[in-house]
């Protein structure tokens, strides 16, 4: 894999990896937002479902949850 880093003068780090998303170590770990529908059936969502499953036992959860996290804080709503 490929990578790039971005500092910006107030110290914010980006860093760009080109690559295969989900060959990542598994010390790393993934998120990806959905609908609360949990269709899933478009874009990158699409290889999450396939990937990792469990569509059905969200669904079951029946959430109406918002989780929020900014500049390392996290907001539930």
């Amino acid at each position: 894999m490929a990578s790039s880093v971005n500092e910006d003068p107030e110290g914010s780090r980006i860093t760009y990896v080109k690559g295969d998303l989900f060959a990542c170590p598994k010390t790393d770990s993934l998120a990806h937002c959905i609908s609360e529908d949990c269709r899933m059936d478009a874009g990158i969502a699409v290889l999450f479902k396939k990937k990792f499953g469990g569509v059905e036992e969200l669904l079951n959860q029946r959430l109406d949850v918002v989780l929020i996290v900014c500049n390392g804080k996290m907001y539930l709503r």
